[in-house]
C-alpha cells in the first residue's frame, strides 16, 4: 500500500476509534480521575496511532498549569520524552515515533509563563507510530505503568484489522495482548 494511502487509512480508524477531543475536566467531571488513563490504538499495517488521555496529575503531579520553573521544566521533559518514546512498542521494540504532540487545556502563556490556570486539567498525547513488523504482533507493550507511578488504571483500547479490543493495565503490568 502505497504510504499516503496508508496514512490515509490509518487516519480514518484512529477518527473512527477515537475522536480526540482536548478536555477540561470542568466540562466533563465524571471523565477526571486521577489515578485512571485512557490509551488508544489504532493499528494499520505497520503504523500505529496512538492517543493517551490522562489527568495532568498522573503524568506531571499537578493539576493546574506550570506556575514555578521546576512545573515548567516537568511539561517540557513530559514533551521530550513522548517526543522520544513510544507510547507502545512491539515486544521487540521496533517502533518509531514519527509524529508526537502534548496538549493541555492551558494556555500557551500560562504554561511558558506560569500564569495561573485553576481546575482539574487533562492532558493528551498524540503520537503517530512506525513499527517493523507490527502487522504480525499479537502483543505490545507500554512504558506507561512504569514510568508514572500515579497511574493506577490504564484502559487500552484499540482497533486492528477491524477488530475492537479492550483491556485494563495495573501498575506494573506493561504487556497489551492485540489479538484474539
Amino acid at each position: 500500500m502505497h504510504k499516503n494511502s496508508a496514512s490515509r487509512v490509518t487516519a480514518a480508524l484512529a477518527g473512527i476509534l477515537l475522536a480526540p477531543v482536548v478536555t477540561h475536566a470542568a466540562d466533563n467531571p465524571g471523565a477526571h480521575q486521577h489515578g485512571h488513563a485512557v490509551l488508544q490504538i489504532a493499528i494499520d499495517g505497520n503504523t500505529a496511532e496512538v492517543i493517551l488521555r490522562s489527568p495532568a496529575y498522573n503524568l506531571l503531579g499537578l493539576e493546574h498549569s506550570p506556575r514555578t520553573g521546576q512545573q515548567r521544566q516537568q511539561l517540557a521533559g513530559l514533551e521530550q520524552w513522548a517526543t522520544s518514546t513510544p507510547l507502545v512498542n512491539t515486544v521487540e521494540g521496533n517502533c518509531i515515533t514519527e509524529e508526537a504532540s502534548v496538549q493541555s487545556a492551558w494556555p500557551e502563556t500560562s504554561r511558558q509563563q506560569g500564569h495561573t490556570a485553576n481546575g482539574h486539567s487533562d492532558l493528551e498525547i498524540f503520537q503517530s507510530l512506525s513499527c517493523n513488523g507490527l502487522a504480525d504482533q499479537n502483543t505490545l507493550t507500554t512504558p506507561l505503568t512504569d514510568r508514572f507511578p500515579a497511574l493506577e488504571h490504564l484502559e487500552v483500547q484499540w482497533i486492528s484489522s477491524g477488530v475492537v479490543g479492550l483491556t485494563t493495565l495495573e501498575p506494573g503490568e506493561v504487556r497489551i495482548r492485540i489479538a484474539d
